[in-house]
């Protein structure tokens, strides 16, 4: 019965002990601002960049003959920025960048008029991304 409590005890404090070295309180204003600042432009790249972005819209064939126009797009508006000092000696920082993309669709007779129609807003995915920061900049 003493080896199990010493056991439980062990297990806890492991746990907390790696929880508390993860991220243990937050960052100064000046470094939510670096990392909001980073955020905007990260956003930025990843909407100029991305695969299914509105420079790469996918039209697709539907069954009635019609096609559909579709691409994906980050809303600046939706960025959530949090920052975090860790516990380790290096002084390093956490950085959670939450937003949300949303993908937007338009169909037409022709794929030139799916591509002009008016998009409409069809799904809304959730994304949080982890960066880190130990003095060479956001990573």
């Amino acid at each position: 019965m003493k080896l199990s409590k010493i056991n439980t005890f062990a297990i806890i404090f492991c746990l907390l002990s790696a929880s508390t070295a993860f991220a243990r309180e937050a960052a100064d204003t000046n470094e939510l601002n670096h990392f909001q600042n980073f955020s905007q432009s990260w956003v930025v790249k990843l909407n100029r960049s991305h695969i299914k972005g509105i420079q790469h819209m996918e039209i697709l064939p539907l069954e009635d003959g019609a096609y559909l126009a579709r691409y994906h797009a980050i809303d600046p508006e939706s960025i959530q920025c949090t920052v975090k000092k860790t516990s380790s000696k290096k002084n390093g920082l956490i950085g959670l960048l939450k937003y949300i993309e949303t993908i937007y669709e338009s169909s037409g007779k022709t794929p030139q008029i799916a591509r002009s129609n008016h998009f409409k807003p069809t799904k809304r995915i959730r994304i949080t991304e982890i960066f880190s920061n130990t003095g060479k900049g956001w990573r």
